[in-house]
């Protein structure tokens, strides 16, 4: 009776919409509670130029430094903050969120055109709670823009290339698309979606792809956009390219490039794509045996930019987001064959249910376990965290636990949800286990992103330290020893200006009435070459605090 429901045509709109409106909320509630992170503040300062009479076509973090991407991300966060009436964190995130709701309904679209309205309903939902997809819909960065645009140019090749669709206006949508994606992030935006769709005509030679327009259109887009840089930024625009092309390729030393292992986006999207992660590779392997073209696009897609990237010397895990979509409707596929009879398919929907059912059991554990411990040291405990997860995890602990009935409630749900995934699993439902999934992540989600986001800010933020600053800098020069860190730089709004060992001397006799930025872990050793000079102020609350040091 369900399924046949679930066929009827009147859902087709609400099946549409539900992950949509799923994805807005929550993306939504997450840019309300804390201020800029580093990585955030670094699109922000740019923006912030743009809005005071900057260059446009040249995004800068100073005006001797450019930032080393495209300016659309930029341009529409300049856009969300003149609509708003200022830059400020909900603005920049604004962009994001919008790219991120998009993205959802474009999943859900694709899904639905290529199998069903079931099967584009339960990939919106999938994409929507995975881990790394919700935090970057929340965030002012760049990859959940540039993601929109890719998924979208897949979407219309989809419909240009499956029935040998001839539309114009699809054409060009999917050229415009592929062009703002470069304009986004660069050569990437062009490469991945040609390539993959260079091997499916490849593969499928029925299939025409119109390449001229997805070969002059981002190539005029990009075209126009780099004439303006080289004539505003003249050789420091054309050496930042260079860099930004051919150095990331041959991993120049001279950018920074986060050099990892071929292997390292293996735990990568496990991580990025968790909880759906543990069913992905049980997923890829039945979806091959079955052979279909739609899920072979997807696959193909999937697969090219993970080789592409992984053939990279620079690495980041936020560079997988674009294969996110293709991977949630393989994803959705598997699900909604669990129960057709197929033992591979249910033993492969199984083991990867009864871990999730295992973390659910465990995380209630560790909910009893603190409202029954009143000192735990999460050193011994969770040493496979990095320093920083586990300082953030003992300051929640020691200042923020939440009351002994709150954590016991938060253990029977846990344990309600574990009850009810074990019984989607006996009657083979796969819908059934989407739903619960999706739900028990949207709800950590909610929590993670709302109040604990919101406690971890207190104790993070460069906010409160930069007002500090600017009360007591006066006219006096500040400087930074060292690279400055952009949240710093973003709440500070005053010229900062870097010195390192070379210069910092230099500077200070230049200027003996200066204050200097520095971390705590370097100010012993300033201090010393430099014993005039005091500590005025210290950030006490931030993991490896900053303080203000000069001549009181």
């Amino acid at each position: 009776m369900l399924s046949h429901n679930l066929n009827d045509r009147k859902l087709d709109p609400y099946l549409l919409m539900g992950p949509v409106l799923l994805a807005a909320f929550l993306f939504s509630w997450s840019i309300f509670h804390s201020d800029l992170s580093k990585r955030e503040a670094r699109e922000g300062v740019p923006v912030v130029n743009m809005m005071r009479g900057g260059n446009i076509w040249l995004p800068q973090i100073t005006p001797e430094q450019l930032r080393t991407k495209p300016p659309l991300f930029y341009w529409s966060g300049l856009l969300s903050s003149k609509l708003l009436g200022g830059v400020d964190e909900i603005s920049l995130r604004i962009p994001s969120v919008l790219a991120g709701i998009g993205t959802v309904f474009l999943t859900t679209l694709l899904g639905m055109r290529q199998f069903s309205p079931v099967i584009g309903c339960l990939a919106g939902l999938i994409i929507t709670t995975c881990w790394r997809f919700a935090y970057l819909g929340s965030h002012a960065r760049i990859d959940m823009l540039f993601t929109f645009f890719i998924t979208l140019a897949f979407v219309t090749l989809w419909e240009l290339t499956h029935d040998g669709k001839q539309d114009r206006w699809l054409k060009w949508l999917a050229g415009i698309a592929v062009g703002l994606a470069v304009l986004t992030k660069g050569p990437l935006g062009w490469l991945f979606p040609l390539l993959a769709i260079f091997i499916f005509s490849r593969i499928f030679k029925t299939y025409s792809v119109p390449w001229a327009h997805l070969f002059w259109l981002p190539l005029g887009m990009a075209g126009l956009w780099l004439a303006f840089g080289m004539l505003d930024g003249g050789k420091e625009f054309s050496t930042m390219i260079h860099q930004e092309t051919l150095g990331r390729i041959s991993g120049s030393e001279a950018i920074q490039i986060h050099r990892k292992p071929f292997f390292y986006y293996i735990p990568q999207i496990l991580g990025g794509m968790a909880p759906w992660s543990l069913f992905l590779p049980f997923a890829i392997w039945q979806g091959i045996k079955h052979r279909d073209t739609p899920w072979k696009f997807c696959a193909i897609a999937l697969a090219t930019l993970f080789i592409f990237l992984s053939l990279f010397p620079g690495k980041r895990g936020d560079y997988l987001l674009p294969l996110y979509p293709m991977g949630a409707i393989i994803l959705a596929v598997f699900f909604s064959r669990f129960g057709s009879g197929n033992s591979a398919i249910n033993w492969g929907m199984s083991f990867p249910a009864w871990i999730i059912m295992g973390m659910m059991t465990v995380l209630a554990l560790i909910l009893i376990l603190t409202a029954l411990l009143p000192d735990l040291n999460f050193d011994s405990l969770s040493a496979f965290l990095n320093s920083r997860d586990r300082w953030m995890a003992q300051l929640l602990y020691d200042r923020h636990r939440p009351s002994g009935l709150l954590l016991a409630m938060g253990a029977w749900g846990m344990l309600i949800f574990s009850q009810y995934l074990r019984e989607a699993l006996r009657k083979f439902s796969g819908i059934q286990m989407t739903g619960l999934i999706a739900g028990w992540a949207f709800l950590l989600f909610l929590g993670v992103h709302g109040p604990a986001a919101r406690v971890v800010n207190e104790h993070t933020s460069f906010r409160p330290f930069a007002k500090k600053i600017k009360q007591l800098a006066g006219n006096r020069p500040l400087l930074n020893y060292g690279k400055a860190r952009e949240d710093l730089r973003y709440y500070l709004d005053l010229p900062v200006k870097e010195v390192f060992d070379g210069t910092a001397s230099q500077e200070i006799s230049q200027h003996p009435d200066a204050l200097l930025l520095i971390k705590k872990s370097h100010s012993q050793a300033w201090l010393k070459r430099f014993p005039e000079q005091k500590i005025i102020h210290e950030m006490t609350a931030a993991f490896k605090p900053y303080q203000l040091i000069g001549k009181p």
